[in-house]
């Protein structure tokens, strides 16, 4: 039943196939991956990722399309922030967005979403 050190040998415990449910929702990452395939613009998996400064993190990448299979390395670098929280870092210069150019969430506009759902925004 299993092999030395405990681990479980032959089949997976469970077969179920692959989901990409990186949007709110469960909807399947397809343009709003994390990370896209510069050649076939599939989702990516990221395998592993080694940080190299406080502003900068490499991304070892795995394609999820089978046809292509394409393995990379990409580079995720900080541009600044929108809210700078509440840890003080004086050691570390973050930049901070202009006022503005912050982006806003607006409450939703009168007919969108489900009619049964009750809303905080009407009157």
């Amino acid at each position: 039943m299993s092999a030395q050190g405990g681990k479980p040998q032959g089949q997976p415990l469970i077969q179920a196939p692959l989901e990409f449910r990186v949007r709110s929702g469960g909807a399947p990452a397809r343009d709003s991956a994390l990370i896209t395939c510069p050649k076939c613009e599939a989702p990516c998996f990221i395998r592993r990722s080694e940080r190299i400064t406080e502003k900068v993190k490499h991304l070892h990448a795995h394609c999820t399309n089978t046809g292509c299979g394409h393995t990379f390395m990409a580079e995720i670098s900080f541009v600044h922030s929108f809210n700078p929280g509440l840890v003080e870092r004086p050691d570390l210069d973050l930049p901070v967005c202009p006022r503005d150019k912050v982006p806003h969430v607006l409450p939703p506009r009168a007919g969108d979403g489900d009619s049964d759902q009750i809303s905080m925004f009407s009157g």
